[in-house]
């Protein structure tokens, strides 16, 4: 027999001082040999209990710190570990539940109609928790009464069946099993005395811990006033009939933190200047500024940043913020919770299972090379998977870093202690020519396709190697450049997308985990957090048939996001963390933010599984909306209860997301209320709240240089008290800017030259490059005597001479996605015209059909359909049409504007197709061109060496003279007495002069716009050569060619040029309104020339 132990003692106070003075005023009474176990809600409050007594005391000896639920898992630890049973995660029952849904959906009710649904196991695991530790039996009689009822009876019992069959513990079994070792040592040795410092109790499951924890041995408790749920559990279970009796709160909050929330206030008002501020912001993130600014504030007056705290209602809203907002005042902060950071390994492979799902997507493979994921690779294969390989479960590792925290260690963060040969020039080791490969291998998707394509893409560029070579081209060494990484890419993506075609198939939890982890090992440079959460599922190894997807929707909310906890201690660093976080936690100052409608408090839901009515009905342990609503009071009585001196209450006035205000909830109104002795209006709040601050939306800093928390907000105040003023009063009080940071100086400057009145410079483009240069010599590589250029790419000149400089000299162009086909686009569907164009051609003239008239018609007509059909036939096998009906019907309008194409020219009877695809300086088409075509380009007379190709080259029959003619397949932008159109238009000049060179002897009479589809309306724009187009050539030439000689080449678009400009992002939207300010004599006039042109 144990000797009789003290009557617990409780002690309801709405101050969390008085709540931690009470603890330690226990603690210090026992006696000096007496063994105590402090267990806090969290971590830091049972360590701030235990810093308390420590501090009372000269040493102190046997005392534990722990948490809740560590406290039930070590009482739980040996039962379990008698019955073979293991604590089973969230991630684990998650997916318990998923397999019962699939496996019981034909007795699911109307719960069928979501059985597929994401949210159903989480929601499911929540009902049923509820329903478990309420100690609501499955064959319980009101169970099956209540509305759905049936229905959940059954889940549950398969729910505790599975968990049997499994071996595995959730929460109910983990207290059955701490009760069972608490009436254990009620025979045995006497246990050490238990303080519970503000522990939520409101499960049926937990009062019969509490009591059996309350007969084991001494026991005190502190509940904080308002929660009502935690106060009647231990009133029942220690059989009082009396309610709880609350403390009044002591110290300058005491009646703030007292009446609270409660039904009647002293009428008379308080005096609470400088203890309590109610502010508002314009957003979340100026809301936190202001936060830091007051926090700097207080730091001056003497209060550590360890009696500080931010306690939020919504972190998953407001954490970013706070934590931009202290980085940029240089505060130091202790996140309760830690941070939660993307995962980059965790994301790669999510990414390759979307490669999976999605049908060995290119695009998907595009993003896990991106995450810098790529293991390092022996002879280009990835590596051997590592059979056995464990990593211990989140939650275990959470425990090892709580343990760690307690003796003082440091814990060493994801990522450190990589091997530094992993980085390279700052930056991860990555394959940087993969995602090109992929793109103009146009893989898309599909093993036997990604097999195909990469060979075949490796031919070409081998053959496009040998060619280079044998002509000592300097594009060899690019092209073998291309071989290794096209090489490279195959040899370690294809054992993997073997191994992710297997995933889609259908397949056991057991054999979709192993596959996975294999995978892992594989495919990631650092694989143990994967590892680490797919051990979480290892103890589902039913037979059940899942789907990938299945699998991928358990996965993703563990994999996407890593949590970093905290390192070392809260000393010397402000406090952010959730409300509950800050439970057995007091603090000399506390903020509050958030204080907004459905925000906080937050809007109560029913579960939508179980809901009131029937809650009501089977178990007055199961919460409501009337115990949540109870719950979001107690947020605010306990952020209140945890400040000593001072609390600040904040709130968005602004919704800078949606563009509208923000209501601010009735808990500033209760404030108010309290300290006033009465309830004032909306329109009070609201104006107190505005005079508490200074902050305003349109300018992001304070109105005192003195308060700003960082050199933006400083930069920014100096600014604003200059708009205003007159001019000349502060004439170079700015300056200092200039010298505050190289990056803005050089940012001020060029903003300032690129607006200024006057003659081009060089923020206005590429100007003014001085002679003797790098920069000279590399411009003088693409002068006109040095290199050829296309018509389209001279046409930039004209639109926008910047323009020009970043597509021909500096070959930019925007970024290329492999993915399926979804529309014909412009591009695309000109490209099928072309080619078919060419093919047919060639054909009618390989046959002796050439030229066309009526009777030759349906034999040509017959050629086009077979050689459409071969044409589209290898675009489809490009492209890979995601949805086959658009690429049909897509290919439907191309065969009936190419009907007509060929009809009009049957009825032509002066014109005979000669040429096609007549090209010039293409080197590396060598396919697909006409015999007469040169490898090298044409040199004009006006000094430019041209390239292209010539889509047709037509002879008059009459008198054998030429007309180049470029088919177009847009719309008609074009019209009659067109020559070059500003310098736009340069095709039917240009090519008329190529062919003029090409094939001398001949005359030409001109070059031919045909806008050869029904866009177009067959309109046909000829342009004669003569005088007047030669003339109009030559002045666009020298206009490039002085250009480029003295490299004036700024950003200058002719009007609406920048609408559809691919280089957009580059210049901004303004650069046609800013250039109109510019009135520069060397570089606009022979632009202006070149645009005045016919």
């Amino acid at each position: 027999m144990t000797a009789p132990h003290p009557a617990p003692e409780v002690l309801v106070s709405p101050s969390a001082r008085d709540r931690l003075d009470f603890v330690r005023d226990r603690l210090v009474s026992a006696p000096k040999d007496a063994r105590a176990t402090i267990v806090g809600h969290g971590l830091l409050g049972s360590n701030a209990a235990a810093r308390g007594h420590a501090s009372a005391l000269s040493a102190t000896f046997g005392v534990v710190r722990t948490t809740w639920p560590a406290f039930v898992a070590e009482l739980s630890r040996l039962p379990l570990a008698r019955k073979r049973l293991v604590r089973a995660s969230t991630l684990t029952l998650e997916a318990v539940c998923a397999r019962l849904a699939r496996s019981l959906r034909g007795d699911l009710g109307d719960l069928v109609t979501v059985v597929d649904f994401p949210g159903l196991p989480r929601a499911l695991l929540r009902t049923l928790s509820d329903l478990r530790l309420a100690d609501v039996d499955a064959a319980d009689a009101q169970l099956a009464k209540a509305p759905r009822g049936p229905t959940l009876a059954r889940l549950l019992a398969a729910y505790e069946a599975s968990l049997l069959e499994l071996g595995l513990a959730d929460t109910r079994t983990a207290i059955d099993a701490a009760i069972s070792t608490l009436h254990g040592s009620q025979t045995g040795t006497p246990r050490p005395a238990t303080v519970l410092v503000d522990v939520p109790l409101v499960t049926r499951a937990e009062e019969r811990l509490f009591r059996a924890l309350a007969a084991s041995g001494p026991l005190t408790v502190t509940i904080p006033a308002g929660d009502r749920r935690t106060m009647a559990v231990v009133g029942r279970a220690l059989e009082r009939a009396e309610a709880l009796e609350t403390r009044p709160a002591r110290g300058p909050l005491g009646r703030l933190a007292t009446y609270l929330l409660a039904d009647d206030v002293p009428a008379e008002p308080l005096d609470l200047e400088g203890r309590v501020r109610l502010g508002s912001a314009p957003g979340e993130s100026r809301e936190c500024v202001e936060i830091a600014r007051q926090i700097e504030s207080r730091a001056r007056a003497g209060v550590p940043f360890d009696r500080m705290a931010i306690v939020l209602r919504s972190p998953e809203t407001y954490l970013p913020h706070v934590v931009e907002a202290l980085r940029r005042a240089s505060l130091p902060a202790y996140f309760a919770r830690g941070l939660r950071r993307p995962c980059p390994s965790g994301r790669a492979l999510l990414a390759l299972l979307d490669c999976a799902a999605e049908g060995l997507s290119a695009r998907r493979f595009a993003e896990y090379l991106s995450l810098g994921e790529v293991p390092r690779r022996v002879d280009d294969a990835p590596p051997p998977a590592r059979a056995g390989t464990f990593v211990p479960a989140d939650d275990e590792v959470t425990e090892l870093l709580a343990e760690r925290d307690l003796r003082g260690a440091e814990v060493e963060p994801e990522g450190e202690g990589e091997d530094v040969s992993d980085w390279e020039g700052g930056t991860i080791r990555a394959p940087y020519l993969w995602e090109r490969v992929l793109v103009e291998a146009a893989v898309i998707g599909g093993l036997e396709r990604w097999e195909r394509r990469l060979a075949g893409f490796v031919t070409s560029l081998r053959q496009k190697h040998a060619s280079y070579t044998a002509e000592g081209d300097p594009r060899a060494e690019g092209a073998l450049r291309d071989i290794e990484a096209a090489t490279s890419l195959g040899a370690f993506a294809l054992p993997l997308l073997r191994d992710l075609d297997a995933l889609r198939q259908p397949g056991t939890f057991h054999a979709f985990i192993e596959r996975i982890g294999s995978l892992a090992t594989r495919a990631l440079r650092r694989p143990d957090r994967a590892i680490a959460v797919l051990s979480e599922l290892h103890p589902l190894d039913a037979e059940d048939l899942v789907s990938l997807s299945e699998v991928r929707t358990l996965l993703e909310p563990r994999l996407s996001d890593v949590r970093e906890p905290e390192r070392g201690r809260q000393l010397g660093r402000v406090f952010v963390g959730a409300i509950e976080d800050a439970r057995g936690l007091s603090f000399d100052t506390v903020f509050v933010p958030g204080l907004v409608e459905k925000s906080f408090p937050k809007k109560v839901l029913e579960d939508p599984l179980f809901l009131d009515e029937a809650r009501r009905a089977v178990s007055p342990y199961l919460a409501t909306n009337d115990d949540r609503s109870d719950d979001e009071r107690l947020m605010l009585r306990l952020a209140t209860g945890a400040a000593e001196e001072m609390v600040s209450y904040s709130y968005p006035r602004v919704d800078t997301d949606a563009g509208r205000p923000r209501t601010p909830s009735f808990y500033g109104l209760e404030v108010l209320r309290v300290a006033k002795g009465h309830v004032p209006s909306h329109e009070t709040l609201r104006r107190v709240a505005a005079n508490a601050s200074s902050a305003r939306l349109g300018w992001p800093a304070p109105e005192s240089r003195e308060d700003a928390i960082d050199d933006a907000e400083h930069d920014l105040s100096v600014l604003a008290a200059l708009v205003h003023e007159d001019e000349d009063k502060h004439v170079g009080a700015a300056r200092f800017l200039l010298g505050a940071n190289p990056h803005l100086r050089r940012a001020l400057y060029a903003r300032a030259y690129r607006w200024r009145r006057g003659k081009m410079v060089e923020q206005d483009g590429l100007v003014d490059v001085p002679s003797g240069t790098l920069a000279a010599a590399a411009l003088a590589e693409h002068g006109l005597a040095r290199r050829s250029f296309s018509p389209t790419a001279l046409q930039h000149y004209a639109a926008c001479p910047y323009r020009f400089y970043l597509s021909a000299l500096l070959k930019l162009s925007p970024r290329e996605e492999p993915s399926p086909l979804e529309e014909l686009d412009p591009l695309q569907r000109g490209t099928l015209v072309h080619e078919t164009q060419y093919t047919v051609l060639t054909r009618l003239r390989d046959a002796g059909l050439l030229p066309l008239d009526e009777d030759r018609l349906p034999r040509a007509g017959e050629l086009l359909e077979a050689c459409l059909d071969e044409v589209a036939k290898r675009h489809e096998d490009t492209l890979c049409p995601a949805i086959p009906r658009v690429w049909e019907d897509g290919l439907s309008e191309v065969r009936a504007d190419l009907r007509e194409w060929l009809r009009r020219t049957a009825m032509d009877s002066v014109w005979s197709p000669t040429h096609f695809e007549l090209s010039f300086g293409l080197v590396e088409h060598d396919e697909g061109r006409d015999a007469a075509s040169v490898k090298e380009p044409v040199a004009l007379a006006c000094g430019l060496r041209v390239r292209g190709s010539i889509d047709l080259v037509e002879t008059r029959r009459s008198d054998g003279a030429l007309r180049a003619t470029d088919h177009k397949t847009g719309k008609v932008r074009a019209s009659d007495g067109d020559v070059v159109k500003g310098g736009t238009i340069l095709q039917p000049a240009l090519y008329a002069l190529a062919v003029e060179s090409l094939l001398p002897g001949r005359p030409v009479v001109g070059g031919r716009l045909y806008y050869c589809t029904s866009t177009g309306d067959y309109t046909a724009v000829d342009v004669p050569l003569d005088a007047v187009t030669r003339d109009a050539v030559t002045t666009v030439v020298s206009a490039v060619d002085d250009a480029l000689g003295r490299g004036l080449l700024p950003a200058a678009p002719a009007k609406d040029a920048c609408k559809y400009c691919d280089y957009r992002p580059v210049c901004g939207p303004y650069e046609e309104i800013r250039v109109r300010t510019k009135r520069d004599a060397r570089a606009l006039p022979l632009l202006a020339k070149v645009r005045g042109l016919a």
